[in-house]
């Protein structure tokens, strides 16, 4: 299997207009992936379900819920405490990955008319290489 460096990755609309106005630069997942991975395609869900950007991995952190929160305070979670506790309801630890150079598409697009057989991901789904550059290159242009 090649190395994947991209995801597409499910968010939220409102998290988007956070992740956008500068707000949130932590993305929380309760899982994550098991490849390395140094960019993510941001799909966001309904009632938008487009393609709205793209963003670099500054750097992923773990640990548990209490840890995240002081991270979220730091760094911009984007969230309240009670949100960011509620979503991890049951894990000891989880993730909060750090965004950064994140690029919003002028014109947000449906996900097929990017990838042949296109299905929103529960969470992340791997995407080769070439579909960000793509995007990447829609986005200067």
């Amino acid at each position: 299997m090649s190395e994947h460096k991209a995801i597409l990755l499910s968010v939220h609309p409102k998290h988007v207009v956070k992740m956008f106005s500068g707000e949130k630069r932590l993305e929380f997942r309760r899982t994550w992936t098991k490849h390395p991975v140094s960019s993510i395609i941001v799909y966001a869900t309904a009632p938008t379900q487009r393609i709205v950007a793209t963003a670099r991995i500054k750097k992923v952190h773990y640990g548990s819920p209490t840890a995240l929160w002081e991270l979220a305070k730091q760094l911009g979670g984007g969230l309240s405490r009670k949100e960011l506790y509620e979503y991890f309801k049951g894990k000891k630890e989880g993730y909060a990955i750090e965004l950064e150079s994140i690029s919003r598409i002028p014109l947000p697009v449906e996900g097929k008319k990017i990838m042949k057989n296109f299905r929103a991901p529960q969470s992340f789904s791997y995407v080769a290489p070439e579909i960000l550059s793509n995007i990447e290159k829609g986005i200067k242009s």
